[in-house]
């Protein structure tokens, strides 16, 4: 039986500044509200599709102290999808210690499966004494987007019978971590990264004179030569001013390349060319970053070098002083060649501005970090909300692994998934779809099934 409800005529709204609300709309802001729920509060309840942990703990540091010990907190929290498992379970873990450690007895902190779909619910209940308060509405615990909830005090047997339901179906991470085959696309998808390799910077190069493009073949011939053209840059075909060459002897390599394979990182053979990019199976990922790893460190310390020595006064001295050879012999060059190439306007104040950038850039730990980079890896994104995005990520999937199957060499990543499906007549990417669809329900991925060389 269901008693009597009071749904109060105020509504709780996150970030209210987003929109214009009208100056007689009743409105409070939702983490004030919450607040001061839970400071009177002798229970908890908490459901959330989503979590920010510290949020959680600062909710229930409102708690009084001497109230902890006899305050009831119960938390579940949705789960992305079976690959966030060790993330999500250790953060549920850390929130746990933190509450106990806040001197609540034997707070339950749980996480709902995602399998068939996300637990997606927002919902928090705060009992005082006898009387529960009902929060119902968009946020999740500690969303910091624009949020609407509505309040209402009462008991209400079917949500009640809700949340005890949902508890019960929640795995608590007191107990042992549930395992984490995946049974599903959307969670064999999840378990991956987006990869992208990003361009060779061009950081060294300073164009002292418009070359037109029709000239550019006959330079190209006549640099390959002995030109007697001073600091010419072989990573432009000697049209522009080559910075390295002015410094140190031990500075004058290209700190791009670091051994002789430091250009071919094995993306395409380890990946799936999606309609996002090129994605990844962590199995993979894992291997890849450690064998970058050194060759990224290496190329950070050499372009961190390169910072170094650019930094000073004699330094920059010594390169503006190679810029002026350049152009002087770069000058006579093209007379000699008969070519009318016009020097850049504003040459010295653009060179400062070129050379401060630089010098800027490469004493930037974090700059310097991006610029050594060989490839770049991201956790997949949880796109199934978005139907249309999630069909052509699939087909754009599918398509290329059908393409890349009918070949007479197969890369590893495409070699473990054929392997695992076992079916010789499958050659159609729709095929190839069901027949992993299907196959995932009965045999679930585990990662011994990649193959790894």
């Amino acid at each position: 039986m269901t008693g009597r409800r009071g749904l109060s005529p105020i509504i709780f709204v996150g970030r209210p500044d987003l929109i214009d609300l009208a100056d007689d709309v009743e409105y409070e802001h939702l983490g004030d509200a919450l607040n001061e729920a839970a400071k009177t509060a002798t229970e908890i309840t908490i459901l959330g599709g989503f979590y920010s942990v510290e949020p959680l703990i600062a909710l229930c540091r409102n708690v009084p102290p001497a109230k902890r010990r006899t305050c009831r907190i119960r938390i579940a929290v949705g789960l992305d999808a079976a690959s966030s498992i060790p993330k999500t379970w250790e953060d549920m873990r850390r929130l746990r210690k933190a509450l106990i450690d806040l001197r609540f007895v034997d707070p339950i902190v749980s996480i709902v499966d995602s399998k068939p779909v996300h637990f997606h619910t927002k919902l928090y209940r705060f009992l005082h004494t006898t009387q529960p308060m009902w929060f119902v509405g968009s946020a999740n615990p500690g969303s910091s987007r624009h949020e609407l909830m509505v309040r209402f005090a009462g008991r209400h047997d079917a949500l009640s019978s809700y949340v005890a339901a949902a508890f019960a179906k929640a795995a608590d991470v007191s107990r042992t971590k549930p395992t984490s085959g995946i049974a599903s696309l959307r969670d064999f998808i999840m378990t991956g990264v987006l990869c992208h390799k990003p361009p060779v910077h061009r950081l060294f190069t300073f164009n002292a004179f418009h070359i037109e493009p029709e000239h550019r073949e006959q330079l190209a011939a006549a640099l390959a030569g002995s030109s007697g053209v001073s600091h010419a840059s072989p990573e432009t075909k000697g049209f522009g001013f080559n910075l390295r060459s002015a410094l140190p002897e031990d500075m004058q390599d290209d700190p791009f390349i670091v051994g002789a394979k430091a250009s071919r990182v094995p993306v395409a053979r380890y990946s799936i060319d999606t309609v996002f990019g090129r994605w990844m199976p962590d199995a993979y990922a894992s291997r890849l970053r450690r064998k970058v790893a050194h060759e990224e460190a290496a190329r950070a310390e050499r372009l961190v070098r390169i910072g170094q020595a650019l930094r000073p006064p004699e330094g920059q001295a010594a390169v503006r002083n190679a810029l002026e050879d350049h152009v002087v012999s770069m000058g006579s060059f093209l007379e000699r060649q008969g070519i009318d190439a016009r020097p850049i306007s504003n040459r010295e104040a653009r060179f400062g501005k070129f050379l401060a950038n630089r010098v800027r850039s490469l004493t930037d730990p974090d700059t310097v970090q991006r610029y050594a980079r060989s490839v770049v890896m991201t956790d997949m994104p949880d796109i199934w909300a978005d139907g249309t995005a999630v069909e052509d990520f699939i087909e754009s999937f599918f398509d290329d692994f059908a393409y890349r199957a009918s070949e007479a060499t197969r890369p590893i990543i495409v070699k473990s998934i054929l392997e695992w499906l076992d079916d010789p007549s499958l050659a159609a990417s729709v095929d190839f779809r069901e027949a992993m669809e299907s196959g995932l329900i009965e045999q679930p991925w585990e990662d011994d099934d990649w193959y790894l060389p």
